[in-house]
């Protein structure tokens, strides 16, 4: 996914020149991502981590319980705000390995409500990449059940919230003449200072149908490693990514 995000980046022409009609533009994306779910969450002291393995390709239909997806921005001249707030829940059944439980249920609501200030490094006619500072909100909620084994059946859950600071690029380049481009943001966060480590890296490839109406088709892949205390959340979430853009 980098290498193919660097090469959109580099595909952008190197122009500095603003817009000149000196108004604010605003942007509308609401979008839906099928995204699977993999890595390791422990809630609470004295259960066994569980690890969670979801492919968005086969099993995400049957296991995402609900998605809401909306991202935006507004702009002005060469400087700008963006926000990105997503809400997925995402459950899966499993069978543990081992004799202590017999099978295991995970559910995962998460919200990830993002918001950072850009400036916009290069633009050419539609071409344009942007540098980003931001903050990330972080709330998930787990929770395990682990079914009858040798042990007896029992169900923890816990809520965990925190902030990760984040610095990351977006842009965008048509194909050649027509209306298609693609565009795509990276962005890397966390530091230690909430999670000890995130990123997430969107690639799409979309239509311009309208001066200000637009649909696009990607991949997103999101990763996360978060340790506190007795929480533990140390997950990947990767899918297609489906959206619809208003610019006005």
């Amino acid at each position: 996914m980098a290498p193919l995000l660097a090469a959109l980046l580099l595909a952008c022409p190197v122009d500095g020149k603003a817009d000149t009609d000196g108004g604010w533009q605003f942007h509308l994306a609401p979008y839906a991502w099928l995204a699977g779910q993999k890595g390791t969450i422990a809630t609470q002291p004295g259960l066994p981590a569980a690890g969670v393995d979801i492919d968005f390709y086969d099993d995400i239909v049957g296991n995402i319980n609900g998605a809401l997806l909306l991202a935006g921005e507004a702009r002005k001249g060469e400087l700008g705000v963006v926000f990105d707030v997503a809400y997925t829940d995402i459950e899966d059944d499993d069978v543990t390995s081992g004799p202590f439980y017999s099978s295991l249920n995970s559910r995962t609501k998460t919200w990830m409500v993002s918001a950072a200030g850009f400036y916009r490094l290069m633009q050419q006619d539609r071409a344009f990449l942007d540098g980003l500072v931001g903050l990330r909100y972080w709330s998930v909620d787990s929770s395990l059940k682990f079914g009858a084994g040798i042990l007896p059946a029992t169900e923890r859950s816990n809520r965990e919230d925190w902030v990760d600071p984040f610095i990351g690029i977006k842009g965008l380049t048509p194909i050649g003449s027509s209306d298609f481009f693609i565009n795509g943001a990276l962005a890397l966060g966390g530091f230690g200072v909430g999670s000890d480590f995130m990123w997430d890296a969107m690639l799409n490839l979309g239509y311009q149908w309208t001066a200000t109406f637009s649909t696009t088709l990607g991949y997103r892949y999101l990763d996360v490693d978060y340790d506190e205390d007795d929480f533990l959340y140390d997950v990947y979430q990767d899918g297609l990514v489906v959206g619809l853009s208003w610019r006005f």
